[in-house]
């Protein structure tokens, strides 16, 4: 049997640091056995403006005071943890994998709800929309599932990792860099961003590297689902599952991070971006 241990999200520590209130865009529900951990997708600034992340107190004091507050994007992840715990709760008696597309799927409907009746330009007023990862976990298994670069890890007592979800946004650096070498990405220039958002995210229209090229969001359009990624993970040799969204990505990285994050829990709130950590771990 598994137990709860830890489950916190912790602020932009930059904004934490001078006491900025910055909107919330990470959120994460747990009930029991059934977690899930969402991430809001950033947006630009009012009126279409890009910052790159705050360096200085001017800085993080300008972007929060011109970031949408509140924002769409906290809107989005709540739906989808809330909604997702919510229908597989209705299904307990027969989980599979399809059983957790189809949570993911009921919930991606509902953003739709938000997203419906708004005017999208993908730059200044992109769809709300999270990225997500979240399962259950029942005898001998974990039944889950990942979109974008939220992630699901388990790690056995030496903190061996045993099992990841897919980051789908590992070919999008790929393709940054590769067009930063020719000069041509800029993501302050509003074509770039309308490229990523508008044609690239929940399509594969592209190839790259010899493959078939995309990365999925939870917008409420149905072409999201076929980036969600579904998992049965065996859990015999597992001491640890954990969950988390991006802000949490270098706590985790590697052996030594885990292990190091692992033996105190509370490690994540010394510095970073907007993160959330998830914890289970296996009763002896």
């Amino acid at each position: 049997m598994f137990k709860l241990i830890y489950s916190e999200r912790f602020q932009n520590q930059i904004y934490t640091r001078y006491d900025l209130k910055f909107p919330e865009e990470d959120y994460f529900y747990v009930e029991d056995n059934i977690f899930c951990v969402a991430d809001g997708v950033t947006r630009d600034l009012k009126g279409g403006e890009v910052r790159p992340y705050p360096q200085t107190r001017e800085d993080a004091e300008y972007i929060a005071q011109h970031y949408p507050n509140p924002s769409g994007s906290l809107d989005s992840s709540k739906i989808i943890a809330n909604n997702f715990v919510k229908y597989l709760k209705e299904n307990l008696d027969y989980i599979d994998e399809e059983q957790i597309k189809n949570a993911v799927r009921r919930a991606n409907k509902d953003i739709w709800e938000i997203n419906k009746d708004r005017e999208i330009d993908y730059v200044g007023e992109d769809l709300y929309c999270s990225e997500a990862v979240g399962g259950v976990i029942l005898g001998d298994f974990l039944y889950c599932f990942g979109i974008g670069d939220c992630y699901i890890k388990v790690f056995d007592e030496q903190y061996n990792e045993l099992f990841s979800t897919e980051n789908d946004h590992e070919w999008m650096e790929e393709f940054e860099n590769d067009c930063l070498k020719s000069g041509e990405y800029n993501w302050m220039d509003p074509r770039y961003r309308l490229l990523i958002r508008g044609a690239l995210r929940n399509n594969f229209i592209i190839t790259h590297n010899g493959k078939k090229a995309g990365y999925g969001a939870l917008t409420g359009e149905d072409s999201a689902m076929d980036f969600v990624k579904t998992y049965k993970v065996p859990l015999n040799n597992v001491k640890y599952i954990v969950a988390y969204s991006d802000g949490c990505i270098p706590y985790f990285e590697n052996k030594s991070e885990a292990e190091q994050s692992l033996k105190n829990l509370d490690r994540i709130k010394e510095d970073g971006s907007e993160r959330t950590l998830v914890i289970y771990e296996k009763e002896m």
